[in-house]
């Protein structure tokens, strides 16, 4: 991410040279996000990818648009954009618009949610898609266990408490008496294309 802030990706490839495909293969996904994506892997319905010379080297995946607060969901054609990311050390140029473009042409959606994590970054990807800004959210907290950040969701007190903890006691509490600790981020920016 520094690099590429900095003009410095070693690989450049343009979008135009890259073929698009959706994706079926899930291992596929799964190792690409988890080696590629600062937030790893998440469960996707419509996976899109770059490929060039048969390697793939971007990504983006959608999902269908998931209840927020207040929120409820009346069109089945509402979608969240969950991830986009190129192969380390790769720059694909264009290629975010080439995945986006398709994505509208072929699936028609109403509406497209997604987040900019503001740890790392200021929107301006969804911004320069024709996203509009309309929010931010407050910090989240993730555990670090052995040195690895780890999602809140996998700690949560049900879990917990089947796993044989005190149901007395909040998440919060269990955490500590394991003596792991929440680590905030700095929220998101919230993005609507219509």
């Amino acid at each position: 991410m520094i690099l590429n802030k900095l003009n410095k990706t070693k690989n450049k490839i343009y979008a135009r040279k890259t073929e698009i495909k959706e994706i079926n293969d899930n291992k596929l996904v799964k190792n690409f996000l988890t080696e590629n994506h600062l937030q790893g892997f998440v469960g996707s319905k419509i996976k899109i990818g770059l490929f060039y010379n048969n390697e793939l080297v971007s990504i983006m995946t959608f999902g269908n648009r998931r209840i927020s607060m207040g929120k409820k969901i009346t069109n089945m054609n509402e979608y969240e954009l969950l991830r986009f990311c190129n192969k380390l050390n790769t720059n694909v140029i264009g290629g975010s618009s080439k995945l986006f473009k398709y994505f509208l042409k072929n699936y028609n959606p109403s509406e497209i949610m997604t987040y900019a994590d503001r740890s790392h970054s200021q929107g301006k990807l969804y911004e320069m898609l024709g996203f509009k800004y309309i929010g931010k959210s407050q910090p989240n907290y993730y555990y670090i266990i052995d040195g690895i950040r780890k999602h809140r969701f996998n700690f949560r007190k049900d879990l917990l408490v089947k796993q044989g903890f005190d149901k007395n006691k909040t998440e919060h509490q269990i955490m500590i008496d394991r003596k792991i600790y929440r680590i905030y981020d700095s929220g998101n920016l919230k993005y609507l294309y219509k």
